[in-house]
């Protein structure tokens, strides 16, 4: 297959680098408890990270996605496509497991009292906290993009980007490291499955278009 061949000639680094990554964040995630590394990953708090937080976790809002879709189809309609794919899928996959798995949220799990940092308004408690939906998404989002650029600087930033996204929500109070660490894995697999198994659809054929670099 012509994409698998592209997906292992173009993007080694990228392999390389992401499976080392999702090592490093899995290896705390199962060695250590979620209280515990929640606790260690809160260690600092301010106003000023509260609110950029706040709203930098948006990018994983599925809002986000569905943006990205309206601008890249105007300048890559493969690329939307398979965004808009990934985000479906993933946004699917992790709604179920948050329906099966029921695990508590850490203000349904610590309580007010022994963490002080939750944000009125902001912090949501409840039992849907494995996974990540928003990790999920920013890592469908940012892998998708990644797979379409040989730039491994651009990849990096987008990687970076949706780390920042995954640890606002262990910051807010949201999720535990596990819930963020399975988002990661379940977008990231997503992401490489529509990369590999989404051909052009019919109307992207009639214009011709190839797959191309995400604009940097």
């Amino acid at each position: 297959m012509q994409t698998l061949r592209n997906l292992t000639d173009n993007n080694r680094t990228l392999a390389v680098f992401l499976v080392t990554f999702l090592i490093l964040v899995a290896a705390p995630s199962l060695l250590i408890t979620k209280v515990q590394s929640f606790f260690w990953l809160n260690f600092f708090h301010s106003k000023a990270l509260d609110n950029f937080f706040t709203a930098y976790t948006f990018v994983g809002d599925g809002l986000f996605s569905l943006l990205l879709v309206a601008f890249f189809y105007f300048r890559n309609r493969v690329l939307a496509f398979r965004i808009l794919l990934a985000f479906l899928i993933s946004g699917v996959a992790a709604q179920v497991l948050k329906k099966i798995l029921h695990a508590p949220r850490p203000m349904a799990a610590l309580g007010s009292q022994a963490y002080p940092y939750f944000i009125d308004g902001v912090t949501h408690s409840g039992y849907s906290s494995f996974p990540s939906g928003h990790t999920t998404s920013a890592f469908a989002l940012a892998l998708v993009c990644c797979l379409h650029t040989r730039n491994f600087g651009v990849q990096l930033l987008l990687l970076f980007l949706a780390c920042l996204v995954g640890y606002s929500r262990i910051y807010l109070g949201q999720h535990f490291l596990p819930d963020v660490f399975a988002g990661m894995l379940l977008g990231c697999v997503t992401a490489i499955i529509v990369y590999l198994f989404v051909q052009y659809p019919a109307w992207l054929r009639k214009e011709r278009r190839i797959e191309g670099n995400v604009p940097a």
